[in-house]
């Protein structure tokens, strides 16, 4: 039996991915070694990528002379030194090693000494002449030179095994890059055979996991064994004949369970045990239709006692003061003559911990509004909990003059919305004050003399102004 028929015999999951003879991934895979796995199947390499092993010398007379060989790291001397004491020689790095730990020559035991060593120039050339072999004679290059040569060759040599330049994992010979890169790169796109979507060649058994276009036997052994997977769940719940269903009358107790076929037979013999089911969950579903009622109104009535104490906690806690300027009409003729022309409210705090502010009110107008407009201020005052405030101000504020209509239906009030705008020029009025309060904003013509003295903005000789501060986006200390 050859591998696609085994992966076809083992199929039990629409995840599984069985292999189409001449499907692209069987042609893909003749190059490779097709592993089967518990999820469906993996690629594996036939030239997985290894390790880079370290370079091999192979000397062209065979096994490298004893003299040329340093007895502390068995390997060729490199950058050689002489001990005056024995002429033995080792390597320049193996002698720093050496005289930390035995101040002995490895050859022969004899005592050395730091100061008698002396760097071997002449024998480190001899070893540089030496003539070698390519280090990849084996795999077909010709190269022989001197020892000194070979490193640089290494690094041009055809035949070296180099990492994908493009980083899919795998190893090839240099010479080989053009064609790797053309036909075995797992970095390559192709085209699903299925779903003619475009995938990294590396990413195909994953993908056909999920494919929806990928053909898949039926888990219930119908017969039927190309079925896109997209269309399988349709198959299962309304074609497959040999896929176990349960009785339609399921929710109401019948525990049938049949094959497709065979329920017809079910139907036609039990239609008065389905009625009698039926009665029943008739009966239950309209008691837990009644309970469920009598849930709802209560929680209608929590939600309605939730919402007035929500109400309630925002009306205590909302960012807004009213200002009552009583003796109006003193105050008035006071601006008017310009013996007092602004007056200022009591600080407020935007919040428990918030912003601390102040308005103040220009009742005869204030600069051109002068006669014409009642001007309304608003100032930043220094707060104790402005550290931990966030800057500049930025929050939208609404100055509202209030209509003391006794109908309430019949109240007109009169509101300015002020949107700070945080630019740099206006620093000296909407940043952290550095005095006892910054400079003052607003609208320098808010509401109209003629209109104020209209409807019933002044009673009993007092106005009432209304603030509020946004307070959506304000941090909550």
């Amino acid at each position: 039996m050859n591998l696609t028929s085994n992966l076809r015999n083992h199929v039990d999951s629409s995840l599984s991915i069985p292999v189409y003879e001449g499907s692209m991934l069987s042609i893909r895979s003749s190059s490779r070694i097709l592993t089967a796995t518990t999820n469906g199947i993996r690629y594996k390499s036939a030239s997985s990528p290894q390790p880079r092993q370290p370079i091999e010398t192979k000397w062209k007379f065979g096994k490298l002379d004893k003299k040329y060989e340093c007895n502390y790291c068995n390997s060729y001397l490199k950058c050689p030194v002489q001990f005056q004491e024995c002429r033995h020689r080792v390597c320049s790095s193996c002698f720093t090693n050496l005289i930390k730990k035995s101040q002995s020559c490895p050859t022969c035991d004899q005592t050395i000494s730091r100061e008698k060593v002396i760097v071997d120039n002449e024998f480190q050339k001899e070893i540089h002449n030496l003539p070698v072999y390519c280090s990849n004679n084996l795999n077909g290059c010709k190269w022989e030179g001197a020892f000194k040569a070979h490193m640089m060759h290494i690094e041009e040599c055809e035949y070296t095994l180099i990492d994908c330049v493009r980083g899919c994992g795998l190893q090839y010979q240099r010479k080989d890059e053009r064609m790797h890169i053309a036909k075995e790169c797992l970095k390559n796109e192709i085209k699903c055979e299925f779903c003619n979507e475009q995938i990294v060649m590396a990413d195909e058994a994953n993908h056909l996991t999920v494919c929806p276009k990928f053909l898949v036997p039926c888990p219930s052994n119908c017969g039927i064994k190309d079925i896109p997977r997209e269309k399988l769940t349709n198959h299962l719940e309304n074609e497959c004949k040999k896929h176990e269903v349960s009785c339609p009358f399921s929710d109401s107790n019948c525990g049938f369970k049949s094959l497709r076929s065979e329920m017809p037979k079910h139907l036609k013999e039990s239609p008065g045990i389905h009625l009698n089911l039926m009665a029943k969950t008739i009966s239950v579903q309209k008691k837990q239709l009644e309970i469920l009622s009598e849930l709802i109104e209560k929680q209608k009535e929590h939600i309605f006692a939730l919402n007035s104490k929500v109400n309630s906690i925002e009306k205590q806690t909302s960012s807004q003061i009213i200002w009552k300027i009583d003796h109006f009409n003193e105050k008035y003729n006071e601006s008017k003559s310009g013996k007092k022309s602004t007056i200022y409210s009591p600080p407020f705090l935007t919040s428990r911990h918030g912003y601390k502010l102040a308005l103040s009110a220009s009742l005869y107008g204030d600069g051109k509004a002068k006669g014409k407009f009642m001007s309304v201020f608003l100032c930043i005052c220094k707060g104790e909990f402005d550290s931990l405030l966030s800057w500049p101000f930025s929050h939208k504020i609404t100055l509202t003059l209030l209509d003391q209509c006794e109908d309430i239906q019949e109240r007109r009030h009169v509101s300015y919305t002020i949107k700070p705008n945080t630019c740099k020029e206006n620093t000296p009025f909407l940043g952290r004050p550095s005095g006892d309060r910054n400079a003052s904003f607003g609208a320098q013509k808010f509401v109209e003399l003629e209109v104020l003295n209209s409807y019933d903005y002044i009673k009993d000789d007092a106005i009432f102004i209304k603030v509020e501060i946004d307070s959506e986006n304000m941090i909550t200390l």
